[in-house]
């Protein structure tokens, strides 16, 4: 297993997932425009309702997930022995384990959620998606926080953190204007309560998927689309940062 925990491996899995999920999304996307369903603006889970793009999403999200778990893993241990290494307080391994942990959690999710289409159990698609956008988030920015620390000990790592706090920045704001997009449609006492109906009746306009006409649920699709995006560019970061983890310099 040492193999896995190379430097060399660990930016391969990096791209490896990046690419994965670009193309997902990508090829999702395209088929459910080419089948003519409305191009503006499906959430990523609705191409998964659609017979001819729900085997790319389900093969696709089972390959990304099982990637971005271990990748939460192979960071854990990459990191830990830098961290060893230098004069580092207690804050960093917390933040580290803790990214991994989160990162772990949303990566098992995304698998789970690739053969939970939403046309078919509302309730628990909707409970997956709330754990992986959750822990994505707070994987991003656990991992942020992190990048700061190694930053305060090796100023190469500033590129790093300044890309990772962009890229979350925009996360996090995608996350808020889509959820308050929802909010839009659903009435605030409603999406507390995850009360089902309304959700109902935007599957029922999605399965049509001929006339997304409801242009709250359209803006928050966009939203989403971008903080997943947001989060992919997180992911990137990891490619220089495992260069500078392993460099001769970053381990004087």
């Amino acid at each position: 297993m040492d193999w896995l925990l190379r430097p060399d491996t660990v930016s391969k899995s990096i791209r490896a997932a990046v690419l994965a999920q670009v193309a997902t999304l990508l090829v999702c996307y395209t088929i459910w425009v080419w089948e003519g369903c409305d191009h503006f603006m499906p959430f990523i889970s609705d191409t998964d309702t659609h017979p001819s793009s729900g085997v790319p999403f389900t093969i696709g999200f089972t390959l990304s997930g099982l990637l971005l778990t271990t990748l939460a893993w192979q960071m854990f241990r990459l990191r830990s022995e830098w961290i060893e290494s230098k004069p580092i307080g207690s804050r960093a391994r917390v933040l580290n384990t803790w990214s991994a942990i989160f990162g772990a959690i949303a990566g098992l999710f995304i698998v789970w959620l690739a053969y939970t289409p939403w046309d078919e159990d509302l309730a628990l698609h909707l409970l997956q998606a709330r754990v992986i956008f959750g822990g994505s988030i707070l994987w991003a920015v656990l991992s942020t926080m992190l990048a700061s620390e190694m930053a305060s000990l090796d100023d190469r790592f500033q590129g790093v953190l300044r890309a990772r706090r962009d890229r979350t920045t925009l996360t996090v704001m995608s996350c808020v204007l889509m959820g308050l997009s929802v909010l839009r449609f659903t009435g605030f006492s409603d999406a507390a309560a995850l009360n089902l109906e309304d959700f109902e009746a935007y599957v029922d306009t999605v399965e049509t998927c001929t006339d997304l006409h409801i242009s709250s649920m359209s803006m928050a699709a966009l939203f989403e689309w971008a903080m997943v995006l947001g989060l992919i560019g997180v992911l990137e970061t990891g490619i220089r940062e495992v260069s500078l983890l392993s460099s001769d310099e970053s381990e004087e």
